[in-house]
């Protein structure tokens, strides 16, 4: 949001139904899913950075929420860059094709032991195909909570608020720096010394 001579634009009058204030300028549109953005996306997470305020909207499916804070109360910011999880991607791999396995071995013991209705249309009984449903969901969260990813967790720190968010991806990591610079100067006012953001 700074034009080619490093100011602000000031055509923004609302973001997401949320009005700004009066002479409020928009520096940055950090966007969770996408990284730097040149305007507000109508979904998705999003981090902007104002004069005035901090705005973070979360949008999770049917769950919306809109937080704003006051940027000059910010006072201090904590990036943590290190992967989240405890095992490495080719680990988890192995690991989720032990589990497979041993489905495999249990689903067959049980066919040849209980007799179980068919499912119509598949070839396969129920209670094997139960078992199935249940190892992938245990995958999908084994993975999601297990494996390394690269990413942050960042969090604003204010005289009387905290806002935490995750950002997934080794490539948002100078995204994030660039946000957390943009919210020191936007609270001091510097806007000369802004940089024009590279949108991805």
């Amino acid at each position: 949001m700074i034009d080619q001579a490093g100011q602000p634009r000031n055509y923004l009058s609302r973001v997401r139904g949320i009005a700004l204030m009066p002479g409020e300028r928009v520096a940055r549109v950090f966007s969770l899913q996408e990284g730097m953005l040149e305007e507000p996306s109508g979904t998705g997470q999003l981090l902007i950075a104002t004069n005035h305020r901090i705005l973070f909207f979360k949008d999770e499916g049917n769950s919306r929420e809109a937080t704003l804070l006051p940027i000059e109360e910010l006072n201090g910011i904590t990036i943590d860059t290190s992967e989240k999880g405890t095992l490495s991607p080719l680990r988890g791999i192995l690991t989720m094709l032990a589990a497979l396995a041993f489905y495999l071995l249990v689903a067959y013991w049980i066919s040849g032991q209980i007799d179980s209705p068919a499912l119509p249309g598949l070839n396969i009984d129920f209670i094997p195909f139960f078992l199935l449903a249940a190892v992938l969901v245990g995958a999908w969260l084994y993975w999601r909570h297990n494996v390394r990813r690269a990413g942050g967790q960042v969090t604003l720190q204010g005289s009387s608020w905290n806002l935490s968010f995750t950002v997934l991806g080794a490539e948002r990591i100078p995204d994030i720096n660039s946000v957390v610079e943009c919210l020191y100067l936007c609270r001091e006012e510097r806007w000369s010394s802004l940089v024009r953001p590279t949108a991805h």
